[in-house]
């Protein structure tokens, strides 16, 4: 009984040989006939035979001519069917921001020739070099003939743009002499990270009024684009050749060294956030900014102007007209000056309107004017506030408006396209976050870094709409 088994098992496995090495010799036959200059083509089917240019193919991210491959039918045996052709990605990411074009679609009887071009649209996030496959497809209706293409593609020439916006948690209030900006140290620059220039947050001298929010000479202070460095919020003298006096930090500089992973290009961050910012009115007797974050004029008693987001606008189109780039990313850290009995209630519907406005406002880039609309994909991150608890106080039960601004927070991702929450409820003393200055309501600076690494994975995970 067994070797009657085995026998057979043993003919199936060498006719399977035999059948594999005929399958590697035709195929080795077919590589033969193709000449140094013509793609990976698959044996046909019929009596025609594709072939394609590919020497040296190089795309570039947003260039309108592309690169364009040369395709010649070669018939045989007298074949005169029309031929169609067709172009697709080997894989979706292949494919992704593709635009495609034959000269000749159709390939009549006496007419072989055609070509492909290939556009790459600016990708909604940054991209890094690459190579790309696609496959050409040749058919009559009934034969058919493939050929493989690789391109190289070269990403846009243009730096990455974030903005970043907000109150003191966004601007940074890690404690004095939390920096380290030393040669490795966690908060050192790095020169492939910029940031505008910006003019320091003064209400007495500088912002007090309108015009003043949106002025070019009140916002940025020469030169315009510098090498990142924290305090981002504070200008560079350029005189001081030791850099910012200041030593404390926010989280934008540990975001940007995050997303330099996932980037060939410069990143250009804007500061345009404030201490004690809010939606609301400023009361009699409290400090901070002449302008509110309202994205647009308001008749509701409670609500302030619209200065803050004025501002952030300009200095958006500020940078992105000095430096060409793209703007890649929104950061948004808020709430506390809002979570009160007056303002928490319309906090949701006034964030809202702000990320909408603000992706419709801030000037087109290289990506195009159709880029600036409310459901645009500029990815826009927001960051919950503190549950710090420390001797100088405890902030881990949210008062009801501030559970109101949370839930803000935390249901604007399911409401918002391209929207994503950055949690930061763990970045507590208790797990080894200290926190930073006057309270717990500020973030140390262990917090920072930890938290502009999650803005950039909040960032991806928006930008993919999950």
């Amino acid at each position: 009984m067994k070797s009657v088994i085995t026998l057979p098992i043993k003919m199936t496995q060498l006719m399977r040989l035999a059948l594999l090495s005929a399958a590697v010799l035709l195929a080795s036959c077919s590589d033969e006939l193709s000449p140094d200059n013509v793609g990976d083509n698959k044996v046909p089917t019929g009596d025609f035979e594709l072939r394609a240019s590919v020497d040296d193919l190089q795309l570039t991210e947003g260039s309108e001519s592309g690169v364009r491959i040369p395709l010649t039918l070669v018939r045989s045996n007298g074949h005169s069917a029309s031929v169609q052709l067709s172009v697709s990605g080997a894989s979706s990411a292949d494919s992704a921001f593709i635009n495609s074009n034959f000269t000749q679609t159709t390939l009549s009887a006496g007419n072989n020739a055609s070509e492909l071009q290939l556009q790459l649209d600016i990708a909604d996030l940054p991209i890094l070099p690459q190579e790309r496959e696609f496959i050409i497809l040749a058919t009559d209706g009934t034969d058919s003939h493939s050929v493989e293409v690789q391109v190289n593609v070269t990403p846009v020439d243009a730096p990455d743009v974030y903005l970043l916006v907000g109150q003191s948690n966004m601007v940074g209030f890690s404690g004095d002499g939390t920096r380290q900006a030393f040669p490795g140290g966690a908060d050192e620059t790095n020169p492939r990270i910029k940031q505008l220039n910006v003019s320091k947050n003064d209400r007495q001298d500088i912002f007090l009024t309108q015009a003043d929010f949106v002025s070019a000479s009140k916002n940025v202070v020469a030169p315009g684009i510098t090498t990142a460095e924290d305090p981002l919020h504070v200008p560079l003298d350029p005189s001081n050749t030791t850099g910012k006096d200041l030593e404390y930090i926010g989280l934008g500089l540990s975001f940007a060294k995050e997303a330099l992973n996932e980037t060939s290009r410069d990143i250009v961050l804007v500061p345009a956030a404030w201490s004690g910012s809010s939606f609301c009115k400023v009361e009699d007797g409290q400090d901070g900014p002449n302008g509110q974050w309202n994205a647009q004029p308001t008749t509701d008693p409670e609500l302030g102007n619209t200065w803050l987001f004025d501002r952030a606008v300009a200095r958006a189109n500020l940078a992105l007209a000095e430096t060409g780039g793209i703007l890649r990313g929104i950061l948004w850290h808020q709430g506390e000056s809002d979570s009160n009995e007056r303002c928490a209630e319309s906090y949701e519907q006034n964030l809202e309107r702000l990320i909408f406005q603000m992706r419709m406002s801030i000037d087109a880039d290289l990506r195009g004017g159709d880029l600036r609309r409310a459901d645009s994909n500029i990815p826009f991150v927001i960051g919950t506030m503190s549950r710090g608890s420390d001797e100088r106080g405890d902030l881990s039960d949210f008062p009801l408006s501030k559970q109101l601004v949370d839930n803000a927070h935390r249901e604007l991702p399911g409401r918002i396209p391209f929207t994503a929450l950055s949690d930061h409820e763990d970045l507590i003393p208790a797990n080894g976050y200290p926190c930073g200055n006057t309270t717990c309501i500020h973030f140390g600076a262990a917090a920072l870094r930890e938290m502009g690494v999650r803005y950039h994975d909040a960032l991806l995970r928006a930008a993919a709409g999950s």
